[in-house]
């Protein structure tokens, strides 16, 4: 009988710092708990049978997966490499705060062939306005660590709308990121979301986020921008190089089916 193509997405629910816009599964200072919840995820792997599968993509996002132990992470990876097809692809989120030159070593060591690296804006002030552990000068130092170690598939994160940007503040932003020539550029819109930081603090007035006209020239901005640069917009937030589509984000988009880790939930509720 042939065997199922899908992918997998392991979610590391943990980080340094919650960002002040994050509401996804996220949580800061649980240290105690990351190996407890690593064996949680693999005995959830090891439970799935992915023998009947031929995995296509892994991507391992957060929180900050790169919080971890590079051990840790090469753990849950070693359940599930051996159930792969050949030209998989393996990406990790990591952010420019918790990650260094070992950590990428043993990264590429592993089999991760794609990093997707969170910068959000290279503008310091703004980084810190949205609660980054980062700062600009910090991301181009992994990022060209990367490149030294060999990675040859690079993802960077921007963000718009945030509060207090500046169309030209974006632009200067973008500019920067396409000098450094990633094959890939994310960028995400800010949702303002109750119960985060960001939503008390625009709710009292403390920050202001750019209007709707505005935030809608930033988008334009950006896709007309990056398409000049020989960036496809494959997907609504995503632009590509030729052949470095993300295939986690397009069988996403296409609503393919695809296996995730429920141990977030099943086992940091439970304590």
């Amino acid at each position: 009988m042939q065997k199922k193509s899908i992918g997998i997405y392991i979610h590391i629910p943990f980080c340094k710092a919650k960002c002040y816009y994050c509401d996804f599964i996220s949580f800061a200072n649980k240290k105690e708990i990351y190996e407890k919840y690593v064996q949680a995820v693999i005995k959830e792997i090891r439970n799935k049978n992915l023998s009947k599968y031929n995995i296509e993509t892994i991507y391992i996002g957060g929180g900050t997966p790169s919080i971890l132990d590079s051990k840790n992470i090469i753990d849950i990876l070693k359940e599930i490499i051996p159930y792969t097809k050949k030209e998989v692809e393996i990406t990790i989120e990591i952010n420019p705060g918790t990650a260094d030159e070992q950590k990428l070593e043993e990264y590429k060591n592993s089999g991760i062939n794609r990093l997707s690296i969170g910068l959000q804006s290279t503008k310091n002030d703004l980084l810190k306005e949205i609660g980054r552990i980062h700062t600009y000068e910090e991301f181009l130092k992994i990022y060209k660590t990367a490149r030294k170690i060999g990675f040859t598939n690079i993802n960077v994160d921007l963000m718009l709308g945030l509060p207090n940007q500046s169309l030209e503040m974006l632009e200067q932003s973008l500019e920067e990121v396409i000098k450094i020539n990633p094959e890939h550029i994310s960028v995400y819109s800010l949702i303002l979301e109750e119960n985060t930081k960001l939503f008390e603090m625009v709710d009292k007035g403390e920050l202001e986020l750019p209007g709707e006209e505005l935030e809608r020239k930033m988008y334009w901005k950006v896709k007309n921008r990056l398409e000049e640069k020989g960036y496809t917009h494959y997907e609504i937030s995503n632009f590509a190089k030729d052949k470095y589509k993300s295939r986690h984000n397009s069988d996403c988009w296409e609503q393919k089916e695809y296996i995730r880790n429920w141990s977030c939930r099943a086992f940091i509720f439970r304590k």
